[in-house]
């Protein structure tokens, strides 16, 4: 799919708009939850339901009545540390149970969380004010320290490491602090920053080193917060439950939040009464869509699924020219329309189209089974010996499963064998325990983001390559050009090979004024939700 420069112009203007004005944004106030029976503002498009008095109706959890909100958890989680979780799961909850600087909201206007206020100075630099009255989940006050402390930890962040060598922070007081950007210059400043900046969640410095030995270490599963909800429990059998922090400067209005871990369909658990939302699928999205007591709202991410290679040394995958071979047997488009139910855009590409610079300058693998039974014939492999393959797929999300069916027989129309197994959760994923395997993954608008997708040290190279030319073409982005030449290079490699961009469909109970879908986190903020 080629992006028109005009298209492209307005999703760059959607995405980096950002507030330049001194201050915050005047968007709602984190933490105002709808008035009982007022919906919070939404930047979901349009569709509100369509509960036109067909009589169809769910079973609910008693969620309205003990202000209580179940969701589901599609993946155990394994930590809960701000800056080193790597599962979408994880970041569901932390994004409820700590806080960030600034976000950026719907229209990417930088909006102040624990900063009251900021000032950008001449040079570039920005003087920051923080809230006076910022509590932790303990009783401890936020000062500048632990935003200094914080900063410390992100040399080893997933999400926040570009920071490092980019920005300084000078701490004058215990609410005031400046942060400069040295790498301004190279265009790493304030603004370009924010998608890096609001990954970095204040933790509790005096919290932390009774937890942690040196600042980079993982915290798992121990948390000091100072979001609108704290962690109360969390099971053998993987639930997670957060209550309501009564503390917090941004006040929820829900009590409790029941994240409920299925390991299933997390349709049937919605649609049997077990949980007060769901994401769903195209199909069955229509479907649910007609149930008088549920709301519907849709929402396109800035994510791609790719179907990942295990790429390390001594893997068959790890030889380029079966992962080539791979590449030539798949139809994206048939792929991409069953992963989606047909609500997805096929992807050419690991960057999405909301990513800056994005074009369509990767290869588009046409399917040709001699081709890739050529390339396999040079690998050593035939019809008589072919390759057999374990391929991995979460089995929360049915449309992937029903993907890895149509996988299966595309890729042994050539000298694979393939061997379907579905998951309970992504860990296995993220130690290269399969040959193959489905997966999505969003990152942030910028495409030096990906770089962790290609780096070791990083936990987030699914695929185990170890490849110093692809990390050359990354660290050499400076402008359009080579950041489209990191696209193709990163692209072709098919460590990860693109199937789709996606449209995520949500169904709620109808009950619920149900707040935001933060695009630049991926996720709700559930303070913005209330029953009515």
């Amino acid at each position: 799919m080629r992006t028109s420069k005009s298209v492209l112009a307005l999703l760059l203007a959607l995405v980096f708009a950002l507030c330049a004005l001194t201050g915050c944004s005047s968007a709602q106030t984190p933490g105002e939850s709808a008035a009982p029976g007022e919906s919070a503002p939404a930047a979901e498009t349009g569709d509100e339901g369509e509960s036109a008095g067909s009589g169809k109706m769910r079973p609910t959890t008693n969620g309205k009545e003990e202000n209580s909100f179940t969701v589901a958890l599609v993946d155990q989680v394994s930590t809960l540390d701000p800056e080193l979780f790597m599962k979408q799961a994880e970041d569901n909850i932390i994004v409820n149970v700590y806080d960030p600087l600034f976000y950026l909201d719907n229209d990417n206007n930088i909006v102040c969380a624990l900063a009251e206020s900021y000032v950008e100075n001449e040079d570039g630099s920005v003087d920051v004010t923080l809230r006076s009255d910022v509590k932790f989940h303990s009783g401890d006050t936020m000062t500048a320290s632990d935003v200094a402390y914080t900063f410390s930890r992100c040399s080893v962040s997933p999400l926040c490491a570009p920071l490092v060598g980019a920005m300084e922070i000078t701490v004058t007081d215990d609410t005031h602090l400046t942060l400069s950007f040295p790498g301004a210059n190279a265009g790493a400043g304030f603004h370009e920053l924010m998608p890096y900046l609001q990954g970095m969640c204040v933790v509790n410095q005096s919290y932390c080193e009774t937890i942690i030995s040196e600042p980079t270490e993982d915290l798992g599963l121990n948390v000091d917060g100072t979001g609108s909800y704290k962690v109360e429990s969390i099971s053998d059998n993987g639930d997670v439950t957060l209550t309501r922090f009564e503390e917090c400067w941004a006040p929820a209005t829900i009590d409790t939040i029941y994240f409920k871990y299925v390991s299933g369909s997390q349709e049937t658990a919605f649609e049997a009464g077990d949980l007060d939302f769901a994401t769903y699928g195209a199909t069955n999205y229509e479907i649910i869509k007609t149930y008088d007591n549920v709301e519907t709202r849709e929402q396109v991410l800035n994510n791609v699924g790719f179907l990942v290679s295990n790429c390390v040394e001594g893997m068959p995958t790890a030889d380029q020219r079966v992962r080539d071979a791979i590449a030539h047997c798949m139809n994206v488009e048939e792929l991409a329309s069953v992963a989606t139910s047909g609500a997805g855009t096929p992807a050419y590409n690991l960057a999405t189209p909301l990513v800056q610079y994005y074009d369509d300058v990767c290869e588009h693998v046409t399917v040709d089974v001699e081709a890739a039974n050529a390339l396999m014939t040079e690998a050593g492999y035939s019809e008589s010996n072919p390759l057999e393959l374990t391929l991995v797929v979460l089995s929360a999300y049915p449309d992937w499963v029903s993907a890895c069916e149509i996988l299966k027989a595309q890729l042994e129309q050539s000298y694979f064998v393939i061997n379907i197994e579905q998951l309970p959760d992504s860990s296995r994923i993220f130690i290269q325990d399969f040959d193959l395997a489905l997966t999505s993954m969003g990152l942030t608008t910028q495409f030096t983001s990906y770089a962790q997708l290609f780096d070791l040290e990083t936990g987030l190279n699914l695929s185990g390559i170890n490849d110093p030319q692809i990390q050359a073409v990354f660290d050499a982005i400076t402008d359009e050009a080579s950041a489209q030449a990191a696209m193709k290079t990163a692209t072709e490699s098919r460590a990860y090979i693109p199937i789709f961009y996606n449209t995520t469909f949500f169904a709620f109970d109808d009950g619920v004024n149900a707040g935001p879908f933060y695009t630049q986190f991926s996720a709700f903020m559930y303070r913005d939700f209330s029953w009515k």
